[in-house]
């Protein structure tokens, strides 16, 4: 569930941009990038690390259970593959949904919309984000997409809301 990390991480940062008053398009989309590329390492290694561990595991007890080795069978190299594929998946849900969010911010850059549209446009696809992975996870999982979409949805709410806080401060 990268993509939710991606999403609340740079709504966070978005957030914290807006309640500093941050009046340069160009820090916002640098800083995103750079978490972006982040957020694209930690689930990428972190996916290939745990998948190639976890499937490891699963050949070493097949092979206990075979009394055989699998060390150069098609399902070792599978293996190593998976992990690979896991990996790039996480990796990549992230970064792109934080690139994704940051969209107005490119439109401000080059004077389309004022910042503070940019601001609003960009929570509001943050927040768009979270209720379709809501909504998502709900088809998948046969649940309510309106309940696991408010779910999430409040995820977010409650980053926007901590970020209100501390501008209270």
């Amino acid at each position: 569930m990268n993509a939710f990390d991606g999403a609340v991480t740079t709504l966070g940062i978005v957030m914290g941009f807006f309640i500093a008053d941050v009046s340069d398009a160009r820090v916002v989309l640098l800083t995103v990038f750079a978490t972006a590329f982040a957020l694209f390492i930690s689930g990428f290694w972190s996916a290939y690390i745990t998948e190639k561990a976890e499937r490891i595991r699963d050949i070493i007890e097949l092979e206990k259970k075979l009394l055989h080795t699998l060390k150069n069978s098609r399902m070792a190299k599978a293996t190593k593959l998976i992990a690979l594929e896991a990996a790039i998946v996480n990796g990549f849900s992230s970064a792109l949904v934080a690139l994704f969010i940051i969209i107005p911010f490119f439109l401000a850059q080059n004077s389309f919309i004022p910042l503070l549209h940019a601001f609003y446009l960009s929570i509001s696809l943050a927040l768009f984000v979270l209720a379709f992975l809501g909504a998502f996870l709900a088809a998948l999982s046969h649940q309510s997409k309106l309940i696991l979409a408010t779910k999430m949805l409040f995820a977010g709410l409650l980053a926007i809301g901590f970020s209100l806080l501390l501008e209270a401060l």
